[in-house]
């Protein structure tokens, strides 16, 4: 599947999407994932959020994403958001926006 990430924009119009979105932690991998995504007809994207961790985007009725993280995914996620990684984070962070 190809490596795509949802983007955001300002719309005058009501969206098609829903402007909510979740993380959540699954006891499946990619290859579940992708299966049920395809059974549904739903939209599935493995994605990296700038260097940080991978989360797998899966877009329920192609409307809402969720973000889900298999275990291995988890780990790497609680690791860049555990208290003594913060600092480092925040730096990381305002050196992705100064880039922007």
């Amino acid at each position: 599947m190809k490596k795509l990430e949802a983007g955001f924009q300002l719309d005058r119009q009501t969206s098609y999407y829903i402007p909510f979105h979740a993380a959540i932690s699954v006891p499946a991998n990619l290859e579940e994932i992708e299966r049920i995504g395809m059974r549904f007809g739903w939209q599935v994207f493995p994605c990296n959020r700038d260097g940080l961790f991978d989360v797998v985007e899966f877009w329920v009725e192609n409307r809402l994403m969720l973000e889900l993280l298999t275990p291995a995914m988890t780990i790497t996620y609680l690791e860049c958001f555990s208290p003594e990684n913060l600092p480092a984070l925040i730096k990381q962070f305002s050196a992705l926006e100064s880039q922007n």
